[in-house]
């Protein structure tokens, strides 16, 4: 039986909402890279950024396992919010969205509603959940440190 999870999490970033969505633009470009968000390996870019374009993330765990997720872009709102579905080893749904705290201030907002496809996370999470959810947020604040490094050159 798939383990559910519900991950919710809130980059501050110093850089303007404008800046944060051509940073996220640039990371989902071919060739454009992943070079601030260390766990995060962009495998297949989309053609563009907009509905109905798919890609492929692989996420390094800080537990030592990787997961390959495919998304399918639903909808694109530029500048405010991307919204996927996820297949592969996590299956869901999930947004970005980038909320504006003031002129030179952003959020980015990332909510994931998805269950997991591996047999063996799946016959652990009575035990491992903690840990596989400590390990989502380690990713994420590496992924916030990163493209607030990134902001500021």
């Amino acid at each position: 039986m798939a383990a559910a999870y519900s991950f919710v999490s809130r980059w501050k970033v110093p850089a303007s909402a404008e800046r944060c969505w051509s940073e996220i633009e640039r990371m989902l470009r071919p060739g454009g890279g992943t070079s601030w968000w260390r766990n995060v390996e962009l495998v297949e870019a989309p053609a563009a950024l907009r509905a109905g374009e798919r890609m492929t993330l692989a996420v390094r765990s800080p537990l030592g396992y990787r997961l390959r997720v495919r998304l399918t872009l639903v909808e694109v709102v530029p500048g405010v919010r991307v919204a996927a579905r996820s297949a592969g080893d996590l299956v869901g749904t999930g947004e970005v969205a980038i909320v504006v705290e003031r002129a030179d201030a952003a959020s980015i907002v990332f909510h994931w509603d998805v269950e997991t496809e591996r047999r063996w996370m799946n016959a652990t999470a009575f035990a491992l959940r903690p840990l596989f959810e400590r390990a989502h947020a380690a990713v994420m604040r590496a992924g916030e440190r990163g493209l607030s490094r990134a902001l500021e050159d």
